[in-house]
């Protein structure tokens, strides 16, 4: 028997015969040392359904205290812990991308969005959605609040703040970020106090605390710019596992003190490469089981990093070769996102196997493995995984008796057969072999398995054991 190289990240490559393998809708968590296998392949976390409106689409959202207020399309809306139907604020933000939303600490804090080219936005005491109070805020581009000021940018590179804990802006708390003549597209926290300025050429940290003027220093200027507006993420509430950007060199990278290390793997970066509106490209973070996700999409595709594995995996929604999510943000101890599909205000959870109903299909793809220059006879493949895993109380008799489809190609990925199915056992009958027979004879590329589970039931892979001749 030949242990079947499971790969630990996606890796299409630019031919398949230059596979390294693909794993899409899951990822690799490492098992003790004393388990059957190194690693367990389990199923992305799925999407429960937490609120409601009638139309628009998700464009951001901040928490304050116990409310969360979202932006859908043109409107926002309230929502308590308990979800469902959201209550509409009078008043509308303009405009259909990200907008930046951001409180302050205030008694009664003050919430505000900023709809870039469409100016800053903020929710009166009546709970009403007005122009800024203050118009000397004049035209920014994103807001966050960081030290107790409103920090806004400018695309011309202008940076100005609010007065700590109000709305008032002081015409002599402004700077500019200047190290290169860039367009500036946010203003980013720092996990150490600092504020990175992002542009689309360069990053800025300032830091410090003055007691006139601007309250920040300049202090460094990384050589790296950010390729648009929702190219940063990782400063959101309860992440904590870094700061991340799509760069201006096309790569996707860690920030590491006052330096971009590149985390992206090839195939990643020929996407960025390829999308020609890069200000479209989104960075989004959450948090499950103890992983931290970096969600890399665009508008056709989405690939996930791991930052405890530091791996990368594909996600796709059903029928769909992008994920349906938008903008995670942490809310009620939940992370809540967007839904790219429909007016959905949707949960994150590993607990739910599916997203609003649909399926998630697990699939495993092995590079090309054999005996080259040697063409290979395929006796046999078993499975090694959660057998007995179906519910008995599920849908039958998809749920109640899960079957997992398994496919061969015997050219490296050239060609697929069509999938074959074997059932894992039904609910705590885990006796009997995961096995399927006589597969036929693999050229010299090599032979790859595809294996594939979308009934959405408590389910993991972990490995699988190929029986084969080598031939001459």
């Amino acid at each position: 028997m030949t242990d079947v190289p499971f790969p630990l990240l996606s890796a299409p490559g630019l031919k398949p015969q230059l596979a390294g393998g693909r794993i899409i809708n899951c990822y690799p968590e490492k098992q003790p040392a004393t388990a059957g296998k190194p690693y367990a392949y389990y199923r992305v976390p799925g999407l429960n359904g937490f609120g409601t409106v009638p139309n628009g689409r998700f464009r951001g959202g901040v928490l304050v205290n116990n409310i969360f207020y979202g932006v859908f399309g043109t409107s926002v809306y309230s929502w308590s812990s308990a979800g469902g139907a959201g209550t509409l604020l009078p008043g509308a933000i303009p405009g259909s991308d990200i907008v930046f939303g951001a409180r302050n600490n205030a008694a009664n804090p003050d919430v505000v969005f900023v709809s870039p080219g469409n100016g800053a936005f903020w929710i009166n005491g009546a709970g009403q959605v007005v122009a800024y109070p203050d118009g000397n805020v004049g035209q920014p581009n994103a807001v966050v609040f960081h030290k107790g000021f409103f920090v806004f940018s400018y695309g011309n590179g202008t940076t100005r703040t609010s007065n700590v804990n109000v709305t008032i802006i002081n015409m002599l708390n402004v700077a500019t970020a200047e190290s290169k003549p860039d367009t500036l597209y946010r203003p980013v926290p720092l996990g150490n106090g600092q504020l990175l300025l992002c542009g689309s050429s360069s990053l800025e940290v300032w830091g410090g605390q003055n007691d006139t003027g601007y309250p920040f220093s300049y202090i460094a200027t990384i050589p790296r710019g950010i390729v648009g507006p929702a190219a940063a993420a990782g400063a959101e509430d309860g992440f904590g596992k870094g700061l991340f950007i799509v760069g201006d060199d096309n790569r996707v990278s860690s920030i590491d003190g006052y330096t971009c290390t590149p985390i992206s793997n090839t195939d990643v970066d020929r996407l960025i490469e390829q999308e020609t509106d890069k200000t479209k490209i989104r960075l989004g973070v959450f948090v499950s089981r103890g992983h931290g996700f970096v969600v890399v999409q665009g508008p056709a595709w989405c690939w996930i990093y791991d930052t405890t594995l530091q791996t990368w995996h594909e996600r796709r929604s059903y029928l769909q070769q992008y994920w349906r999510g938008l903008y995670p943000v942490l809310a009620f101890g939940k992370w809540l996102c967007g839904d790219s599909d429909a007016a959905n205000l949707c949960e994150i959870s590993a607990d739910v196997r599916k997203e609003l109903g649909n399926p998630i299909m697990m699939r495993i793809e092995t590079g090309p493995f054999g005996a080259f220059p040697n063409a290979v006879r395929i006796n046999a493949i078993e499975l090694y995984l959660t057998k007995g895993a179906s519910d008995a109380t599920g849908h039958d008799p998809d749920e109640t008796n899960v079957e997992i489809a398994i496919s061969i190609s015997r050219n490296g990925g050239q060609d697929w057969s069509n999938p074959r199915n074997a059932r894992i056992g039904r609910q705590s009958i885990t006796n009997g072999r995961v096995r399927a027979s006589i597969w036929g004879q693999a050229e010299v590329q090599g032979v790859r398995w595809r294996f594939e589970e979308s009934e959405g039931v408590n389910f993991a892979f972990m490995g699988a054991d190929m029986l084969g001749d080598q031939l001459r």
